[in-house]
């Protein structure tokens, strides 16, 4: 692990060689990752790391904190993804439950992941997937999802439609996507 000093802060790095054309930066735990071919000197890796220093440690002070159901709690050494693979399930399942009934939709599948992009899939086989980091939300929005992949079930693409349906169950479906595009900028 190498390090360098921006405006008095320290930030380690490591370099992951690949066969790649680009420079890619990612910011993990307390390091970042540059990701790179391996004819790219030293230097100008340094470099581009500096040129977003500031974004970098900023990203790095975030992770001290974490939220879950939309409350903000000091990080302490706590296992993160652990403490949702244990905590999620059993709100979503209940969600699940009493949608499924109300709404008489059921999937015929309820599975976890850690996934970057999507809060929850609906397969074609009405297979539902719902991504761990859920439980960072607020459990107003974690019902939202819960509501809106259900609908998936009946109406597989986001047509007037399905978005009816989804409404039929919560009524305040615009103010929920809305904390939801709100709340996402935090984590």
């Amino acid at each position: 692990m190498d390090r360098l000093f921006f405006n008095g802060a320290e930030i380690r790095y490591k370099i992951v060689k690949k066969p790649i054309k680009n420079l890619y930066l990612e910011v993990k735990e307390g390091f970042v990752e540059i990701r790179c071919n391996g004819f790219v000197p030293k230097r100008h890796i340094e470099k581009f790391i500096l040129k977003h220093a500031e974004h970098i440690i900023h990203k790095l002070s975030e992770k001290e904190f974490f939220y879950l159901f939309g409350k903000k709690y000091d990080k302490n050494g706590a296992d993160v993804k652990e403490l949702f693979k244990e905590k999620l399930p059993p709100v979503v399942l209940k969600y699940v439950k009493t949608y499924s009934e109300k709404m008489n939709l059921y999937p015929s599948r309820v599975s976890f992941r850690f996934n970057k992009t999507r809060w929850g899939s609906c397969s074609p086989k009405n297979s539902i997937s719902f991504n761990y980091y859920l439980a960072q939300l607020p459990e107003e929005l974690i019902e939202y999802v819960v509501v809106h992949e259900l609908a998936h079930i009946k109406h597989k693409n986001h047509s007037n439609k399905f978005w009816d349906e989804v409404a039929r169950y919560l009524p305040d479906v615009k103010k929920r996507r809305k904390l939801l595009k709100e709340f996402e900028k935090k984590i």
